[in-house]
């Protein structure tokens, strides 16, 4: 049972902004389909960890109002939380507890979905544009992900386009028992990546 779930902040996911994306689709589902297996696996208790920088913040609590979607999801005030609130939002067993910036220790018995991005830089019309080895990166976040034993400091992420590398950092120093990359993309131009852990 996976009880750890990595995820995108990309508003993109939300239907109501990109209907006729079908990689963001793909995302939506399989990020949707972790947090049914977990709430059908007992899992009440949701921890929502993602970045707090005030380039993500919103006055509209809950709302993808200021990216262009009026949705009531119940709280949050940064984009990370909101996007994971958008994803939980269609599972009412799972309840949010705590939303955190860091992983640290993931409780076991409840779900930690963790919002993280990976380069801004993969296309020429990625936020960063096209930054020279961005594609590293983004592999490198795959590898992670699927369960490769793989360290690398924030600086050499900076460099390739990740905007907030602490977040991979903690991730390549968990060792979960059970790793698995259900979707991944970079047709936007940032990587974005849908994943299940056992930790």
């Amino acid at each position: 049972m996976f009880n750890l779930m990595v995820m995108p902040a990309s508003p993109a996911l939300a239907v109501e902004l990109s209907a006729h994306d079908a990689a963001s689709r793909a995302l939506l589902a399989a990020a949707r389909t972790l947090a049914v297996e977990a709430a059908a696996a007992g899992i009440t208790a949701v921890d929502i960890v993602g970045s707090q920088d005030n380039r993500w913040y919103t006055a509209h609590t809950g709302s993808l109002k200021a990216w262009g979607a009026a949705t009531d999801l119940g709280g949050g005030n940064f984009l990370p939380e909101i996007m994971a609130r958008y994803v939980l939002h269609s599972v009412p067993q799972l309840r949010t507890r705590a939303s955190r910036e860091r992983i640290g220790q993931p409780d076991p018995e409840a779900l930690t979905v963790v919002v993280a991005d990976g380069s801004a830089g993969l296309t020429e019309r990625a936020p960063l544009a096209l930054v020279p080895e961005a594609q590293e990166a983004h592999e490198w976040c795959e590898e992670v992900l699927m369960g490769a034993s793989a360290s690398k400091a924030g600086e050499w992420l900076s460099q390739r386009g990740v905007i907030e590398p602490a977040l991979w950092e903690e991730l390549a120093s968990l060792d979960p028992k059970k790793k698995q990359l259900f979707a991944t993309d970079a047709t936007l131009g940032v990587g974005r990546y849908v994943a299940g852990w056992e930790v």
